[in-house]
């Protein structure tokens, strides 16, 4: 009884520290956002965006590019930032900028990657929308899980930021998720890039094919993502 008893109350120590961590979590994220309000206003419009360039160039060389990243890692934890991709090609051209925005972007993924599996299902609850959650179930027990992250993780319009968040709820591992899946993220990121460093070298032919290629690519997603998603639904049925 003794012993039984020891286990029954480390447990229940254990689930009140699991509490108290993800309260203290979801307050540290909440209150990182709220300070976070008077940037991401300012992404919202052209003269917000201006300052931020302004801003990065002062700081310049490595300073610059370490705030860039953080700023992309940012917007991933927290989505509702716009995406800076095209700030990046724009303030350090396409490759370094593209470089910079991947390595943000795995930073944001491996903070949320590390976090929900240490809190779990509440902490996503808590920032992600119950509808957006029912849709992608069909995740959780999916044998082929990896190839179908890398198909959704190529398909424009699938909210890849939001999915961040719903995969380590899945059976994907660490390791397989960022050495196969992220990388899927690599050619929009480095279309944005070169989209912005010939908008700003004057290249604007260039910039506005990109742009038609991006709006076609947008179509393409917008037109086959439900499709997708619900033979995927189907197929997990099966």
């Amino acid at each position: 009884m003794g012993e039984k008893a020891s286990k029954e109350k480390s447990a229940r120590y254990k689930k009140r520290m699991q509490i108290i961590s993800l309260i203290a979590c979801v307050a540290v994220l909440a209150l990182a956002t709220v300070l976070c309000i008077p940037l991401i206003k300012s992404f919202r419009t052209e003269e917000g965006m201006d300052a931020l360039k302004e801003q990065l160039r002062e700081y310049g060389g490595v300073v610059g590019a370490i705030v860039f990243t953080l700023i992309q890692a940012l917007q991933v934890v927290i989505a509702i930032v716009p995406p800076v991709q095209i700030a990046g090609g724009v303030l350090f051209g396409w490759f370094l900028g593209a470089v910079l925005s991947f390595a943000g972007i795995m930073l944001g993924t491996l903070i949320i990657f590390v976090t929900v599996k240490r809190f779990g299902r509440p902490l996503v609850e808590a920032f992600v929308d119950e509808k957006l959650m029912s849709r992608y179930k069909f995740l959780q027990d999916e044998k082929k899980l990896i190839h179908i992250l890398m198909i959704l993780y190529l398909i424009p319009g699938v909210p890849k930021d939001v999915l961040s968040y719903i995969v380590p709820l899945t059976k994907a591992s660490k390791r397989d998720f960022f050495l196969y899946v992220m990388p899927c993220r690599i050619p929009a990121v480095v279309l944005s890039t070169v989209l912005g460093s010939n908008a700003v070298s004057g290249n604007f032919k260039t910039a506005a094919a990109i742009l038609a290629v991006c709006v076609v690519l947008g179509i393409v997603g917008y037109i086959f993502k439900e499709p997708v998603l619900k033979a995927l639904e189907k197929r997990k049925k099966k």
